[in-house]
């Protein structure tokens, strides 16, 4: 279970980056300290996804750490700065869900040319 947790860690690390990221964007006064912070921020989430490597096949890090942190983002960011998504937003977020889903618990047989 405490495995489980870098998942999250790191796409919280994501998540904060990326809105200290969008708020250096929309601001030229924060730009540089928006740059030091989201890249400090993004060393952690670094980490986390080592701890992840050593816990974890790596198929299911890549597509779950991935995805997660593109579902994430989108919707945090969507929440935080009162951006809505449509229904061809939502559709991609369901697929990448769905693509999530089958790499973690596709089993392990492999497909031969």
């Amino acid at each position: 279970m405490v495995k489980m947790l870098y998942f999250v860690a790191f796409w919280l690390s994501q998540i904060v980056s990326s809105i200290i990221f969008k708020y250096g964007g929309i601001n030229p006064k924060f730009q540089w300290p928006a740059l030091i912070i989201g890249n400090i921020i993004i060393l952690s989430a670094s980490w986390f996804l080592v701890q992840l490597f050593k816990n974890f096949p790596q198929p299911i890090v890549i597509a779950v750490c991935s995805g997660g942190t593109f579902l994430t983002v989108q919707l945090a960011m969507a929440l935080w700065f009162k951006e809505s998504l449509n229904w061809i937003q939502v559709l991609g977020c369901l697929v990448i869900v769905f693509g999530m889903a089958m790499i973690t618990f596709g089993g392990k047989q492999s497909v031969t040319p």
